[in-house]
């Protein structure tokens, strides 16, 4: 019969054993860090400004749909303190129109240039994300929907946060998912 000095030196002697066997047998690579790949600059990229959780898309009783507000949007309009990087102390109303090419009608969504956030040179421009009141407007100027301010704001701090980590697929990706518009009426 054991004794318990005798037990707990053979527990001892096993739980070192098995924990020898456990260091021996680990791969020294699953201690590095796999990293992700963050893409490439991508002059060519579009923005996509998609209707918000809840906005109706193709058929409501009162108001316009998401895809009447791509179907009207002419322009989208802006103030901003930056214009070409330069800040300014007085806002400066700013705005960028929308052709065809420009809207998807199966999202519905419309798409704005990648190079109003990231030039086509790779320069980080402050314009359109640091903007204020967005609001989309018809060939009429009557104002339908915006994008409300804390969109832009989260959108702002998260692009710049990738872009400047070099970060190009978070960067098309948040270009792609971050920006929502909310009909006016």
């Amino acid at each position: 019969m054991f004794t318990f000095r005798q037990n707990f030196k053979e527990m001892k002697n096993i739980l070192l054993l098995l924990l020898f066997i456990l260091l021996i047998g680990c791969d020294p690579k699953q201690d590095e860090i796999i990293e992700t790949p963050k893409g490439e600059f991508n002059p060519e990229a579009m923005i996509t400004i998609r209707p918000a959780n809840g906005v109706a898309l193709r058929s409501q009783t009162s108001g316009l749909t998401a895809l009447q507000i791509v179907q009207q949007t002419m322009a989208i309009t802006f103030q901003s303190q930056w214009f070409s990087n330069n800040y300014s102390e007085d806002k400066r109303i700013l705005d960028r129109g929308f052709n065809d090419a420009q809207r998807d009608y199966s999202i519905p969504a419309l798409k704005m240039f990648g190079s109003d956030i990231i030039t086509n040179d790779g320069t980080f421009m402050k314009e359109f994300i640091y903007g204020t009141n967005l609001y989309l407007i018809t060939s009429e100027l009557d104002t339908i929907a915006y994008i409300p301010q804390s969109v832009i704001d989260s959108a702002r701090i998260s692009i710049e946060t990738a872009f400047t980590d070099s970060n190009y697929v978070e960067v098309y990706r948040l270009f792609n998912e971050a920006f929502t518009f909310v009909p006016i009426k």
